[in-house]
């Protein structure tokens, strides 16, 4: 076995295929009767969709794991293109697309389509250049709880948990005054503003303050620093 095509159900195939072309995907073809029958694809990758009433995409079960080589890019154009569609990136409802996240296994974004299809799209963490970056530090003493926490909000997504455990593990009167380096404590400020922009929908203020203040200290043309702020400009925008 070489090849692997998913064939899976949507409402309309014209709605189908036009929000797959938003994504960057050419079509292949479509048929819009006697049976609804649509082919597209985006690089090597080729889905083909089936139209029917019988299910409702907010009932829609089905499911795909696509691997692929360059999951920044492909996320980069699905969002870019999901922008231009709809005006937005929209992370709830259907459709939907995640942000990304950097797991044990991969880093993978969730996207949910017009037809209510779920894809997990991801690249394996052997294939990145670096895969643990923001879901590591340096610090042996605090590392293991940093991963702890970065899997709930980011894996699991359970804010609640993650508050719960951020609490317990860098204490809020604690975070300045643990000796670990300030790349380190940037990381931890990372996940911090994460967890209560998903707990609470707001920004914190005193936390975004001190990301801050660490901006304004260490030359963001460094390229960890650049990616630290990559990060914090993705967490604000709601990207």
């Amino acid at each position: 076995m070489t090849r692997l095509i998913p064939i899976l159900p949507c409402q309309s195939i014209k709605e189908q295929v036009s929000f797959y072309e938003s994504l960057g995907f050419k079509t292949i073809q479509i048929y819009t009767r006697p049976n609804p029958y649509a082919v597209v694809n985006y690089s090597t990758l080729e889905l083909h969709f089936y139209g029917t009433k019988r299910i409702l995409p907010t009932e829609n079960p089905q499911m795909c794991y696509i691997k692929v080589d360059d999951v920044n890019q492909v996320y980069e154009d699905f969002t870019t293109g999901l922008k231009r569609y709809m005006g937005k990136v929209p992370r709830s409802g259907i459709p939907r697309i995640s942000k990304l996240k950097l797991l044990v296994e991969d880093r993978r974004f969730i996207m949910t389509d017009i037809g209510g299809n779920t894809f997990y799209i991801g690249t394996p963490n052997a294939d990145l250049s670096e895969p643990a970056f923001y879901r590591s530090i340096e610090s042996v003493e605090y590392a293991k709880n940093f991963e702890i926490l970065y899997d709930l909000i980011y894996s699991k997504e359970d804010s609640l948990s993650a508050f719960k455990m951020l609490e317990k593990f860098f204490p809020a009167e604690d975070k300045n005054s643990i000796n670990i380096g300030d790349l380190d404590l940037a990381k931890i400020w990372l996940v911090a503003l994460e967890i209560h922009l998903q707990r609470d929908n707001v920004v914190n203020q005193s936390i975004n303050d001190k990301l801050k203040k660490l901006f304004n200290i260490y030359n963001t043309e460094n390229s960890d620093w650049n990616k630290i702020l990559q990060q914090y400009n993705n967490i604000i925008s709601g990207e």
